[in-house]
């Protein structure tokens, strides 16, 4: 499934946005995109510069440990890309003007885009409820302020089986997700390469097909081998459909999930590079006892095994 992939679910929302208007309390009309534009400027971001480390708000988003990555967009339309090239010899035999415009898509209405990565251990419902959720529970109101801008959201969302209708009704499906957590490859015992055995069956039929074809072209037995290439030849044909809807769907099967690539793991790393680095500038040139003793003092008040705490916070790039 293109949504899920490595143990991570990758949702992708195509949200049309309301186009009537809204007057507020001064008596100005507004529309819809405009104000939504508005509310996500004012959606504080995760702490990941300099300039927001010390913010006093934080990324909704960083309210659970599922979000590897979260963005929203306004689409007001799709970008034009040109004309649709062809052979100028042959456009000039069809008596077509190159000058004539083409058809150009547009879209009747803006679009709110919403991408994220997030951690998950199936695809389908089961892996995209739970962060649904997690949203609801964690950032209702920021999400009512945002989405009451989209088509039919406060008529049909309440509670959080209304939410998951509604993102399910608006998600398109990721074709094209991307996951570095495997950054060696895979294990060689993970990689199932070996199409040998699948491929002998429709192999000797389809040579039972070729040798029957000759003995018949020859003149050989009673006219019985044109019988036996063709139903020779009919199965391997129904064993070469066989064999690709296979392929297809090896190719399609999802990676497994690579060690410690939950959002807890990643954050757990990233603290204790950024401590472990501190640790060994701060004991160069110690000897051997207070290297030990050190590390010793490291271990206990980092616990680089359990993954809740110490350890970053989500949203935050550096802990100091």
């Amino acid at each position: 499934m293109p949504n899920f992939d490595g143990g991570h679910y990758f949702l992708s929302l195509l949200v049309p946005i309301r186009t009537d208007a809204e007057q507020n309390a001064e008596g100005a009309w507004r529309a819809h995109v405009d104000l939504l534009r508005e509310e996500l400027a004012l959606l504080p971001t995760a702490q990941q510069s300099r300039v927001s480390r010390n913010a006093p708000r934080q990324s909704p988003f960083a309210r659970n440990t599922l979000n590897h990555l979260a963005r929203f967009v306004v689409i007001d339309d799709v970008v034009f890309n040109g004309r649709v090239a062809g052979n100028a010899l042959w456009e000039r035999l069809r008596g077509r003007n190159p000058l004539t415009p083409q058809p150009v898509d547009r879209l009747k209405c803006a679009y709110l885009f919403f991408g994220a990565d997030i951690d998950a251990s199936a695809g389908g419902d089961a892996g995209l409820r739970p962060y649904t959720d997690a949203l609801w529970e964690t950032m209702q109101d920021e999400l009512k302020a945002v989405f009451r801008h989209c088509l039919g959201f406060q008529e049909r969302v309440r509670d959080a089986e209304g939410f998951f209708r509604y993102i399910q009704d608006c998600q398109i499906e990721t074709t094209m997700p991307f996951n570095d957590y495997w950054a060696d490859g895979l294990p060689a015992a993970q990689v199932d390469t070996n199409l040998l055995p699948v491929l002998v069956v429709p192999a000797l039929t389809a040579a039972v097909a070729v040798l029957g074809f000759v003995l018949h072209l020859f003149g050989l037995g009673d006219g019985g081998w044109i019988w036996t290439s063709l139903i020779a030849l009919a199965l391997t044909g129904a064993l070469g459909v066989g064999l690709y809807h296979y392929i297809v769907a090896k190719a399609q099967a999802p990676l497994p999930t690579a060690p410690d690539s939950d959002l807890p793991s990643v954050l757990k790393a990233l603290y204790l590079q950024q401590r472990f680095t501190d640790f060994a500038i701060a004991q160069q040139g110690a000897d051997d006892a207070a290297l030990y003793a050190a590390f010793k003092a490291f271990m206990d008040t980092h616990k680089p095994t359990d993954v809740n705490g110490p350890t970053q916070p989500p949203g935050v790039i550096a802990t100091g």
